[in-house]
């Protein structure tokens, strides 16, 4: 999680140059639409076509979702939708999946989710150095938790929440029981996640996949991919299934000849 505070600092600094060097992407009104419907994995594509907030905005209220970008910045970041500026930023990015955390629970609990504190954002690290991460939203239903180390299955920890470890997803406990139940996962570029603005979207699509409570096994199996050095797999693969349901040719991975290991 250090590790993810120091490469998000880094990409605050560089996001204007990386993202002047991303080809952009043109999207149409019924691929935004899409999009929301697609959760997460299509947050590069409002990222790189450059879609205004108050556009995809309008978008959420359209698809009737339940929670919209402005509900995001009303509850998460105590802020007027009307009253933010152009570029989304209030001064409330969040740095760790800690704070994240609180305000993805914030969102749900204006919802009316009664166990709100019970989901948490959690994130793998291991590809920060290449610039790529991979976010996970999921239901954890006790704290703190006794687990395994995720890189050292031979070391047992007791986590609490004030632990960087603890906003690591977890399959089973130390005993073995099921633990974490994912209802969604994302592998992004960093970039994808440099701004408060990307981090609204990615909260306010996440928070709509966690409403509809639908577990989301595969990701376990891309875990494994991911921890092992093969996360531009992961990502293209992801990338490929965003693209069949926003009826695009070229993903933003093949825009940006990024290539499978």
């Amino acid at each position: 999680m250090r590790t993810f505070y120091k490469l998000l600092f880094a990409f605050l600094l560089t996001a204007c140059l990386s993202c002047a060097h991303a080809h952009f992407i043109p999207l149409e009104t019924n691929q935004i639409t899409k999009g929301i419907h697609a959760g997460a994995p299509a947050l590069p594509y409002y990222v790189y076509s450059k879609t205004a907030l108050q556009v995809l905005d309008e978008e959420f209220k359209n698809s009737n979702s339940a929670i919209t970008l402005e509900d995001t910045y009303d509850a998460a970041y105590k802020f007027s939708f009307e009253d933010i500026p152009a570029d989304g930023n209030t001064g409330q990015a969040f740095e760790n999946m800690e704070t994240a955390s609180r305000y993805l629970q914030n969102i749900l609990k204006s919802r009316g989710v009664n166990d709100s504190e019970n989901y948490f954002m959690t994130s793998i690290d291991t590809a920060n150095s290449d610039g790529f991460i991979l976010i996970t939203a999921i239901y954890r239903h006790t704290s703190p938790i006794a687990v395994f180390n995720k890189f050292n299955f031979l070391l047992r920890q007791m986590l609490t929440p004030e632990d960087p470890e603890f906003y690591r997803p977890y399959r089973t406990d130390d005993s073995g029981k099921p633990l974490d139940i994912v209802y969604e996962w994302v592998a992004l570029p960093i970039d994808c996640v440099s701004y408060q603005a990307y981090q609204a979207i990615l909260l306010t699509l996440t928070a709509n996949k966690i409403l509809e409570q639908k577990a989301k096994n595969d990701y376990w199996s891309e875990e494994r991919q991911w921890i092992a050095g093969n996360f531009l797999s992961v990502l293209i693969k992801q990338d490929i299934k965003v693209c069949q349901a926003l009826g695009i040719e070229e993903g933003f991975t093949q825009h940006q000849k990024i290539y499978g290991q």
